[in-house]
């Protein structure tokens, strides 16, 4: 299981974003995204809506390649995907290399919102 991708990084060389999808790092219950050069994705705000509901703290801000790898937990978001664990970078496996605590309580709250019509929007395809 598991997929490969590369990370974009800014001109300062810190991590910017992934081709289509966000990135966000969880040290000590703090939830970090890149602030810079980013795409305004849907789904990265939304993580900073769920973090508002759920009282975690959040916040953007520069992460450099050390920080990325030192994490507790790395996710990416994007739209088709929704929020995904990643477990390593390079030779470098991600808290225990497996799905964080915080990054499932994201993901399962996430998509509990997609039947929430004050979430989501129904479309009819008839």
């Amino acid at each position: 299981y598991g997929a490969e991708t590369a990370l974009i990084v800014d001109i300062n060389d810190n991590i910017a974003e992934g081709p289509g999808f966000n990135v966000f790092t969880v040290k000590d219950a703090h939830l970090k995204t890149p602030a810079y050069s980013v795409l305004a994705g849907i789904t990265r705000q939304t993580v900073f809506d769920l973090c508002g509901q759920l009282g975690l703290s959040v916040s953007a801000g520069d992460i450099d390649r050390d920080e990325l790898k030192g994490a507790d937990e790395v996710f990416i978001t994007s739209t088709a995907g929704g929020i995904m664990p990643v477990s390593k970078i390079d030779d470098t496996v991600v808290g225990d290399g497996k799905v964080g605590a915080l990054t499932r309580q994201l993901t399962d709250l996430y998509w509990e919102k997609h039947t929430d019509p004050a979430w989501s929007t129904a479309v009819n395809y008839a």
